[in-house]
C-alpha cells in the first residue's frame, strides 16, 4: 500500500531529474535493501551490462524486483556552486544504473509463469550497461526493492494473465525475501576495468 516512488519530490509524471535524484531517501525506507563497499582505496571503473542473479521468495505468487547502482559520495564533499542549492553533495547517493525485472517474466519474456509462494526462485536479469568509475574515497553502494511507483506500475503481488487488467481485488500485501546465504546466494557480476 505504500509503494517505493522513484523520486523523493512529490511528482504528477515523470521528472526528467529522476535519474540524478539523491537516494538517501529510498535508503532509509523499511522495504528497501541496501549494501555498501567500504571507503574505496583507489578508482574502480565498472564497464559493461551488470547481471542481476536474485535468490528470492516471496508469499504471493507475482513480484517485481529493482536493482539499483548507486555511488555514494564521502560525507565531506563539498557542494558544487554548478548544481541546484538543493543538492548537498556530502553523502550523495548518486543512481548510476538501474533496472527492473517482472518477476513473471524471469525464464521467458513470451511465457510468463507465477512463483511458488515461499519458495526460494532465481531471477536472473541484465542491468543496463555501464561506465562509470567510482572515486577514491567514494563507495558502492546497490539497492534492492521491489516497488518504484509510478515509474513502474503496481505489481498485485499476485499471478493474474495480464497485469493491466487485475482488478482491485486482486490487489494483495506480500512479503518478499532476498537471499544471500550459500545455499542460496543473490550477487551481482560486475566487469571492474584494470
Amino acid at each position: 500500500a505504500h509503494p517505493v516512488p522513484f523520486t523523493e519530490a512529490t511528482a504528477v509524471g515523470m521528472t526528467r531529474e529522476y535519474m540524478t535524484d539523491d537516494q538517501r531517501f529510498a535508503s532509509r525506507r523499511p522495504d528497501v535493501l541496501t549494501y555498501q563497499t567500504p571507503p574505496l582505496e583507489e578508482d574502480m571503473t565498472l564497464a559493461g551490462p551488470i547481471q542481476a542473479m536474485l535468490q528470492v521468495a516471496t508469499t504471493g505468487t507475482d513480484a517485481d524486483w529493482v536493482v539499483k547502482i548507486i555511488d555514494v559520495y564521502p560525507d565531506d564533499t563539498p557542494d558544487n556552486p554548478r548544481t541546484a542549492p538543493s543538492v548537498h553533495l556530502g553523502g550523495y547517493q548518486q543512481m548510476v544504473r538501474s533496472e527492473v525485472m517482472r518477476g513473471r517474466f524471469r525464464e521467458s519474456f513470451t511465457t510468463p509463469k507465477p512463483f511458488v509462494a515461499n519458495e526460494v526462485t532465481a531471477v536472473p536479469f541484465t542491468v543496463q550497461d555501464l561506465l562509470h568509475t567510482f572515486r577514491k574515497g567514494h563507495r558502492l553502494m546497490v539497492q534492492v526493492q521491489s516497488t518504484w511507483f509510478p515509474l513502474v506500475d503496481r505489481n498485485p503481488q499476485k499471478y493474474v494473465p495480464n497485469i493491466y487488467e487485475a482488478n482491485e481485488t486482486d490487489f494483495q500485501a506480500a512479503t518478499h525475501k532476498l537471499y544471500h546465504n550459500p545455499a542460496h546466494a543473490s550477487q551481482l557480476v560486475v566487469k571492474v576495468l584494470p
